[in-house]
């Protein structure tokens, strides 16, 4: 699709960038870092917006999942084991040895399914997790909540895999497209929001492939709406609607209050970027644009 508008480059890749080289690469010496401090007994690796290259560019969460090898799910394996090991250990070992380090300094705390670790550049989340299969490399892991006490399957580099799929298909649209609706939620709801990156990406991975243009100010509107469309008709058919990783029904714990806020925001900025397309001057299109961006 073409439609002459005067929205300019700058302005819409203000908002489709992604992270500069400098920073991938100290992401990347800190998963290493991570790695050869918890030695042959884990095997770690990137996952979220990192990994998967859809976050926004001055993002400085990190989250690194660290495997106990050869420690397997009570719940979803079917590999035989000879003994048992607790959650709370398994969070401990990889705690303590994060304390133990010299070379950065940081703090150490424990969360609900991860370690948090605040460095004086980044905030780590190392979520600790058990294999299900024999190839730690491969997905399904399980990870754990102490909040509910339950052990959850989790398939972040299926999420990875399906989210390079769709970048390819979408001729490279894809990822800069998750990355506008990412940075629209920051700029709207900023720490309370009421929709998750994980969400996001969701709900952008299930448009379909056509909806995808080079054109990322009509991409932004094409697939808004069918966003606001999918969330509106589960208010009220309840269809699931897929994670990245198709494993999981996205709407299951996202309340009907915070789908609510998040149309009916995302209804009125689709509004403003209409606006902005049709805008006879660039000065007027520039400040429609800004407006659906909360600028």
């Amino acid at each position: 699709m073409y439609m002459p508008h005067n929205i300019s480059t700058s302005d819409i890749q203000k908002y489709t960038k992604s992270i500069s080289d400098t920073k991938t690469t100290e992401v990347s010496n800190l998963q290493n870092h991570i790695q050869e401090i918890l030695g042959d007994t884990h095997h770690t690796f990137l996952q979220g917006s990192y990994k998967n290259d859809t976050s926004i560019s001055d993002i400085n969460d990190v989250d690194i999942v660290a495997i106990r090898l050869q420690t397997y799910s009570g719940t979803h394996s079917t590999q035989p084991v000879s003994s048992s090991i607790m959650w709370d250990t398994i969070f401990s070992e990889i705690e303590q040895k994060l304390k133990n380090q010299r070379l950065y300094t940081w703090t150490v705390t424990r969360k609900d399914k991860c370690i948090e670790v605040n460095t004086n550049t980044f905030k780590a989340d190392v979520t600790p997790a058990v294999q299900i299969g024999t190839d730690p490399k491969e997905d399904p892991i399980a990870i754990y909540s102490f909040r509910t006490g339950i052990e959850k399957i989790n398939s972040p580099r299926v999420h990875h895999k399906n989210g390079v799929a769709k970048h390819a298909v979408t001729k490279q649209n894809y990822k800069p497209i998750v990355r506008m609706f990412k940075n629209w939620t920051n700029n709207h709801f900023s720490s309370k929001s009421p929709v998750s990156s994980y969400h996001i990406e969701s709900l952008v991975h299930v448009n379909p492939n056509e909806h995808f243009y080079n054109d990322h100010a009509i991409s932004f509107v094409i697939v808004g709406n069918h966003i606001k469309d999918l969330v509106k008709n589960h208010n009220v058919f309840s269809p699931a609607i897929p994670s990245v990783c198709g494993t999981e029904n996205i709407m299951t714990n996202w309340s009907l209050a915070d789908r609510q806020i998040f149309t009916q925001k995302l209804e009125q900025s689709l509004g403003l970027v209409l606006q902005a397309l049709k805008e006879p001057t660039a000065q007027n299109a520039k400040y429609y644009w800004n407006q659906a961006f909360n600028l």
